[in-house]
């Protein structure tokens, strides 16, 4: 190896001007092969550590039967605020304890047995290792990652809520939550039975009756009462004369101050007129047989039907990473 600076590795002072040109010539001949030599090897090598012929097919083979091969190793919050980061870039996730690489949109965990999308049921109570609780909550409170990787499976504003909730591939949006685990009964689903009929006719029972007031002819002669003879105390019709007799006991106050004797009068016997008459109240017999319609009612109030099957409690997950 020969050093270029100013302070050569031999003293030259002693040698003429002839060797000292031949010197440099070779200098730069030597270090213009190992130029060419070094950008050769380059472009057209594999580096193999460990190993003198690394496979054909990898540019870099590290071989050891005692050591491993490190990646750097850093924390979640570490690895998510690595900028810009390459598409195939790799890094050891100290608090996930996997290897963790970058597919050009999110993180992925190698090490995590899911994809992203995944779901999965489990007795967990919170977020674990990527899987995120399906409980309906903001997508803005996931971490950018998980909120990247939401948005490329169509999710958008909060997570569905998986509460009480069947899984189901029903053709509906993924992710969507519908229908209710009650139903309730209308007529329609009910057997098509007619519950009319008609009572047995031997049921002996009886009516009240009361006919309706009816009017008497207008030709049934009659008399009112008359005090044939006369007499205070009669009834009927009585006139009097206007004279007033002295000392009578029979007498009426009829006309001003005059003491009157009265005259029994009588109506004419065939006047004729009619009378209201009011017939009672009767009793039919208990034997009239007859026949009653019946309509029977179904007595529901239209309480909702619980369809829900028994069931194991447990919370779903969807993997989303870290």
């Amino acid at each position: 190896m020969f050093n270029l600076g100013k302070k050569p590795l031999v003293k030259l002072s002693a040698i003429d001007s002839k060797q000292r040109l031949k010197r440099r010539k070779f200098e730069t001949i030597y270090l213009l092969g190992i130029y060419f030599l070094f950008t050769t090897t380059t472009a057209i090598s594999q580096v193999g550590i460990g190993i003198t012929t690394p496979d054909n097919s990898a540019m870099l083979q590290v071989q050891s039967v005692d050591k491993g091969f490190l990646l750097p190793q850093m924390t979640s919050a570490q690895r998510t605020s690595i900028a810009s980061p390459a598409s195939g870039l790799q890094v050891y996730d100290t608090n996930t304890k996997s290897i963790w690489y970058f597919n050009g949109t999110f993180w992925v965990n190698t090490q995590a047995m899911a994809t992203e999308g995944d779901i999965k049921s489990g007795i967990q109570v919170a977020d674990h290792s990527g899987w995120v609780l399906l409980d309906g909550r903001s997508l803005s409170t996931l971490s950018t990652n998980q909120q990247a990787v939401a948005a490329s499976l169509g999710l958008s504003g909060n997570l569905p809520n998986a509460s009480d909730a069947y899984l189901v591939q029903n053709g509906g949006g993924m992710g969507t939550v519908s229908g209710s685990n009650t139903t309730t009964l209308t007529q329609a689903n009910l057997p098509n039975v007619s519950f009319t009929g008609t009572a047995a006719s031997a049921g002996d029972h009886n009516h009240s009756v009361d006919p309706a007031a009816v009017t008497s002819s207008t030709n049934g002669n009659h008399t009112h009462g008359s005090n044939a003879g006369g007499g205070a105390g009669g009834l009927g019709l009585v006139y009097s004369d206007g004279n007033a007799t002295a000392g009578s006991t029979d007498y009426t106050w009829g006309e001003l101050n005059l003491w009157t004797v009265p005259y029994a009068l009588s109506i004419y016997a065939n006047g004729n007129h009619n009378h209201t008459v009011d017939i009672p109240a009767t009793t039919s017999t208990t034997t009239g047989a007859h026949m009653h319609s019946v309509s029977v009612a179904s007595g529901g109030t239209a309480s909702p039907i619980d369809i829900s099957p028994k069931s194991l409690s447990v919370n779903m997950f969807v993997y989303l990473g870290l």
